[in-house]
């Protein structure tokens, strides 16, 4: 059975760079989950369209998506306006599954193992997963660098404001997954990061 390694956590961990490294080292398939949300988030505002259980969502085996035949640049996708649109559409239960629901059929056509980052990867959507990782940062850390990525786009009070939601929601909250490893990278580099997790999960 192909594997699966989770990557939970926070805005500002570095999830999806360290993913992506891993899943390099790995020759492995990565995927960022939030992708999917910003897809909805970008289709459902510019069409004000909120029939989500009507949506047709789906990830090709090089991880390009499509949602009711319609496909979007990253540029479209990463903004102020998504970011806040995407937070609150993730509260929805039917986007949620939706979101499930391409990534379980994503995994399944794929050929080789999947690293794959989010907020409930190792918790609702792959629970059964062999490798789980929660990533944690401290979060005035974790607000500098989602600054710094996103050219003072983002605001630590607003990642702040996300990761509350995040973690209240009633819908697949921000948890720590069961039997996942914990890494505090707050006064870790990256490839410190990866180190740990590599040594940590016996990846190698």
């Amino acid at each position: 059975m192909k594997k699966v390694i989770t990557i939970d956590g926070p805005s500002g961990v570095g999830k999806t760079t360290i993913g992506q490294e891993i899943a390099l080292m790995l020759n492995y398939t990565f995927f960022s989950s939030g992708k999917l949300y910003r897809y909805i988030s970008k289709y459902s505002y510019d069409e004000k369209n909120y029939k989500y259980d009507k949506f047709k969502l789906s990830i090709d085996i090089s991880g390009n998506c499509t949602i009711n035949n319609r496909k979007y640049n990253d540029d479209e996708l990463y903004n102020k306006n998504i970011n806040l649109h995407s937070s609150e559409i993730a509260k929805n239960s039917t986007v949620r599954q939706l979101v499930k629901t391409s990534l379980l059929t994503f995994y399944n056509n794929i050929q080789n193992g999947l690293v794959i980052e989010g907020r409930d990867m190792g918790s609702v959507v792959f629970p059964n997963a062999e490798y789980k990782i929660y990533l944690d940062a401290d979060e005035n850390i974790r607000g500098k660098r989602r600054e710094d990525q996103s050219d003072s786009e983002e605001t630590i009070e607003e990642i702040k404001q996300r990761d509350h939601k995040d973690m209240h929601r009633d819908e697949s909250p921000l948890i720590i997954p069961k039997n996942s490893v914990i890494i505090d990278n707050t006064n870790k580099t990256k490839e410190e990061t990866i180190e740990e997790i590599i040594k940590k999960l016996k990846l190698q």
